[in-house]
């Protein structure tokens, strides 16, 4: 009996031990704990499964999905053709150019394709241009972070946007792209703009990709802790300004005072600003800040500088870019909180119907206020300013895409009272990413990936009957 109960003794003492050495190397080692958490959150996922699966079976559904078909709308001025024509790689971001009449696109893992008709029929055909692929370490980022952050390692790390221009110190077009890029030895990343000339504007051959800019902070996926790795916040807008610079918007990655520190009002780095870049000798400087996430960027031509900007919550913006100016974010917004949009939740903290740590009382005073405003969910993302003769009634309007209410809205903009007059919603039915204008009139869309396997990205040519 003694014996049985030294061993009930020692089997107590064992176990209180055990969770006393337990409890100290948690509290002392509170990194190790957050990496083993994230390592049996991802291993063991359901996630991880299905994104196996998945990268198994999206060339297979490729095979399967309607790779061209068009649809009509109709519009106040126009009944329009949307011909859709499906994208072969099943990619996130990325941009498109006109060059030569063809449309460019490279995708968000840097895959370069030409969209033209073929040369026996009226039908459009996507030609994969052999060209080196952007070296931003996305498949290193992948490897080292992907346990941490899950799928948006892969979904938001990579390609943000192009731009094919002529500059007048350059014999060859000059080929833009805006990319995240790792820096592995210090497992953060930047932003940066590689360049190359367009040596045959036929064949589509290419330079050597050169690097010409990217920020000196160096960001973790750590930087923000909800989310973590907030690359949807990047920005990335690439725009020709003049002969010899181009701008460029750069998001705060929710560095926002609530979700992390404020960067977009701090002047020694370039996140939550617009930068001037000149590419002659690759110097830059701030050309607009107090920004979110101006994923939109257009120059017309009497040169007036149009913005996009996704807000918090109902925040989201139209603006008039102006150097030296200051738009507020984040101490001003017409937005709210993200965490506590809904304000019907019992839930719901007190917050739910202001953003925290708005200085203007919802009034945008002392700061550049947004021609436009939404009150609502809309998701912004690029925009134009038509200036062609195709669709001659939408002559200077502002043409301004939506992912999550997949539409085109166009507005009448007063450029003498510099006031937004009238818009007008146009339902696509697909989450948009870009618009550029064809030297014809037309416009194209690129839309975003699906969730679902079919669902690869489109590119959209806007006609009418």
């Amino acid at each position: 009996m003694k014996i049985k109960k030294t061993i009930v003794v020692n089997i107590v003492i064992i176990w209180i031990f055990t969770i006393l050495t337990t409890i100290v190397w948690t509290y002392e080692n509170p990194e190790k704990i957050k990496k083993l958490k994230d390592i049996l959150k991802y291993d063991f996922s359901i996630g991880k499964l299905f994104n196996n699966i998945k990268s198994k079976n999206v060339k297979k559904n490729f095979k399967s999905s309607k790779k061209y078909f068009t649809t009509e709308i109709d519009t106040a001025y126009d009944q329009l053709i949307l011909n859709h024509h499906t994208v072969p790689v099943y990619s996130s971001y990325g941009g498109i150019a006109e060059l030569e009449g063809n449309i460019i696109y490279l995708s968000g893992d840097s895959d370069l394709f030409t969209l033209k008709k073929n040369n026996y029929s009226e039908n459009f055909e996507f030609t994969l241009i052999n060209a080196k692929k952007i070296n931003n370490g996305k498949k290193a980022f992948i490897k080292s972070n992907e346990k941490t952050v899950g799928k948006n390692a892969e979904k938001y790390f990579g390609i943000k946007d192009i731009l094919i221009e002529k500059f007048d110190k350059f014999e060859n077009k000059l080929f833009f792209v805006s990319s995240l890029k790792y820096i592995e030895l210090k497992n953060c990343y930047v932003v940066s703009i590689f360049v190359a000339e367009v040596l045959d504007v036929i064949s589509i051959e290419l330079s050597n990709w050169k690097e010409i800019f990217s920020s000196q902070k160096c960001l973790s996926v750590d930087l923000t802790t909800n989310p973590r790795f907030a690359a949807a916040s990047a920005g990335g807008r690439l725009s020709k300004l003049n002969e010899n610079s181009i701008l460029f918007s750069v998001g705060d990655f929710y560095a926002d005072g609530v979700n992390g520190p404020i960067l977009s009002q701090d002047s020694s780095n370039i996140y939550g600003k617009i930068i001037e870049i000149n590419i002659n000798d690759f110097s830059s400087k701030i050309f607009s800040y107090g920004h979110r996430n101006p994923q939109g960027l257009f120059i017309d031509d009497q040169k007036n500088i149009f913005s996009t900007e996704h807000g918090p919550t109902g925040g989201d913006e139209i603006n008039l870019v102006l150097e030296n100016s200051n738009y507020g974010w984040p101490y001003a917004t017409y937005g709210t909180n993200y965490k506590s949009s809904d304000a019907y939740k019992k839930t719901a903290n007190d917050n739910r119907k202001k953003w925290p740590i708005d200085k203007s009382n919802n009034s945008h005073d002392n700061y550049v206020k947004p021609l436009f405003s939404w009150g609502n969910q809309f998701g912004i993302s690029n925009l134009i300013v038509y200036e062609g003769d195709y669709f001659n009634n939408w002559s200077k309007n502002l043409i301004v895409t939506s992912l999550a209410t997949k539409q085109i809205v166009r507005f009448i903009y007063d450029y003498k009272r510099k006031l937004v007059l009238y818009k007008e919603n146009i339902k696509i039915g697909k989450r948009i990413r870009d618009i550029i204008p064809l030297k014809d009139g037309k416009i194209v869309l690129l839309t975003d990936r699906g969730k679902k396997l079919n669902e690869y990205p489109e590119i959209i040519i806007i006609d009418k009957k």
